[in-house]
């Protein structure tokens, strides 16, 4: 089939694992073909710019394409195509401008950032990268909720404070919590990532219960309405995209509705909560606590959250592994490289795709 990759078309996505022997020789994944595939089909005239070098960018960036990273040119009139992420966020403003402009590519699942609607309107697709970012946010999840169950962050706290004072020889008083299998976890958001969290609780003999916009799952017991998942959780994990329904969707009301002793747990995106609600319902000790992965207005922390001591802060850290940025770079060079060969993956507006190659 194929016998050397040459060195700048060389992945590390071979089946996932590196090469896979087959009959003697190399067994390429799908993902690699469609890469060769494109390093022997594109024309040289195509022009796509990245928000910034992402990891595994030199591994992943095909010859075929010239492509450009860092902040926007002056003129990005001639641009074909665009990974785009809130450092670089897509406005209608700056769509106007890129009259060449084929397909975006979120670098993420994520894509509030990219203005869809005028995007559509200018015939402009829009893409994303959900499979790639599933598996490390769940695993955030799984670990804010042990964290949160086991008071990790706080006995940590407790034992450096403890240390430091002059004579101490004992561990700081013991702070029982409670067994994770005890607690009930109620997953706000049941798509990609919520069922893989599902699967990580269910792994652990962990309960949950789960709430989509759209009803119960087929074979997925523990469908609740959001009301009543919010009167039964210990733990509430957000899990959702935002969008026009899930703007704070957590909100005065809903806080309201949960236990005295549960924990709002957020992974999704900060503004899917009404961070001044949640403030409040946090000083008046209406819940138990938070642990936050995104905020409202990131990077900006509000200082009431950073002073607090049952509150668990994240820096968006999500997909923040080495084995899933590369693998969000490859997925998102690859939407671009596979909407120019007439191709298109991972869509969000396919239906308003009006701007196609050749």
């Amino acid at each position: 089939m194929f016998g050397h990759v040459p060195e700048p078309y060389h992945l590390w996505d071979i089946d996932h694992h590196g090469a896979n022997q087959k009959n003697g020789g190399i067994c390429f994944s799908n993902r690699l073909r469609c890469f060769l595939k494109g390093v022997a089909q594109l024309p040289d005239l195509y022009k796509c710019h990245a928000a910034e070098e992402f990891i595994g960018w030199g591994q992943v960036r095909l010859g075929p394409i010239q492509w450009t990273t860092g902040p926007l040119p002056d003129n990005p009139d001639d641009i074909n195509g665009l990974i785009a992420t809130p450092n670089l966020p897509v406005s209608k403003e700056l769509l106007v401008c890129m009259p060449q402009l084929m397909v975006i590519s979120a670098y993420g699942v994520g894509y509030d950032y990219i203005d869809i609607e005028a995007a559509s309107e200018l015939g402009i697709l829009v893409t994303h990268t959900p499979g790639a970012v599933v598996q490390a946010t769940a695993e955030l999840g799984l670990g804010l909720i042990l964290a949160s169950i086991r008071h990790i962050v706080k006995q940590d706290r407790a034992i450096r404070h403890t240390a430091l004072q002059p004579g101490s020889a004992e561990f700081p008083p013991p702070v029982l919590s409670h067994d994770a299998s005890s607690r009930i976890i109620g997953l706000i958001g049941y798509g990609r990532i919520g069922r893989r969290l599902g699967s990580l609780l269910h792994a652990l003999n962990i309960p949950f219960v789960y709430h989509r916009r759209s009803g119960p799952l087929d074979n997925h017991r523990g469908y609740r309405s959001l009301p009543s998942l919010l009167n039964e959780a210990d733990i509430v994990v957000l899990v959702t995209p935002l969008t026009a329904e899930t703007y704070h969707l957590i909100d005065a009301e809903a806080l309201t509705q949960m236990k005295a002793t549960a924990v709002l747990i957020n992974i999704g995106r900060g503004a899917c909560v009404d961070e001044k609600a949640l403030i409040q319902a946090l000083m008046s000790k209406q819940i138990g606590g938070a642990a936050l992965d995104v905020y409202e207005n990131e990077p900006q922390i509000p200082p009431e959250l950073i002073g607090m001591d049952n509150v668990i802060l994240s820096p968006h850290a999500g997909t923040q592994t080495w084995e899933t940025r590369l693998s969000m770079t490859e997925d998102a060079v690859g939407n671009v490289v596979a909407a120019l060969e007439g191709h298109p993956r991972n869509t969000i507006n396919s239906q308003s795709w009006g701007r196609r190659p050749g």
